[in-house]
């Protein structure tokens, strides 16, 4: 854990979690009012959350807070999945993640709704990278995530890190996952949408801006 950048304010720090301590498992979201005036925002959704809290941070909290500072008045972070271990990626036999992974959506859901109803200019930033196991559950509530952005696709605009800094080969990690901000160098440079196929899947695209043209 690393200290908080000068220019932020720490009691400007929102952190949605279980329980009243800062060591709770679980994590919703974590929310930093960057200016006084809220006029553009950026939702970040990365794998699963650091300890980062009302006091620390981390190195790849930081970054996007950096980058955040320059270009936006808010900044949220929200995950994939919602256990606070950046160390283990084994999901499947932390108890009641179903229920956190349910608060975990609902969190997301409540606040995009929120942003949107104030109409606020929103945009999100996707670096979930790929977990090395508990795919099956990953894989499942990052169509959850997936829905929620496709539902307010008209609101918003969605963006990710690039794997290479050559413009023109731009892709997705196997793809059709994001890379994750923490090891890449962090350049929201790759516009995406999300489309849904005849069996309900949602799919990340890259956007084509010369057939948009």
């Amino acid at each position: 854990m690393v200290a908080y950048p000068d220019y932020i304010d720490i009691r400007k720090i929102g952190i949605n979690r279980t329980g009243l301590t800062t060591e709770e498992k679980f994590r919703y979201s974590l929310t930093i009012d960057l200016k006084e005036e809220i006029k553009n925002v950026l939702v970040v959704i990365m794998m699963n959350p650091s300890h980062a809290n009302e006091v620390s941070s981390d190195k790849t909290v930081n970054r996007v807070i950096d980058y955040a500072y320059n270009n936006y008045d808010k900044l949220l972070i929200f995950n994939a999945l919602p256990i606070v271990d950046p160390s283990n990626d084994k999901f499947d036999n932390i108890e009641n993640l179903n229920f956190h992974c349910k608060k975990n959506v609902e969190a997301l859901t409540t606040e995009l709704e929120l942003l949107v109803k104030n109409d606020f200019r929103i945009d999100v930033l996707l670096g979930t990278g790929i977990p090395k196991s508990s795919k099956k559950i990953f894989d499942r509530e990052l169509q959850n995530i997936y829905k929620i952005l496709y539902n307010n696709r008209k609101k918003i605009t969605i963006k990710s890190v690039s794997h290479t800094i050559n413009k023109q080969k731009k892709k997705l990690r196997n793809g059709e996952y994001t890379y994750h901000i923490s090891r890449k160098k962090f350049q929201p440079s790759v516009d995406l949408i999300i489309k849904e196929d005849p069996k309900g899947k949602y799919l990340l695209k890259i956007v084509d801006k010369k057939s948009t043209k």
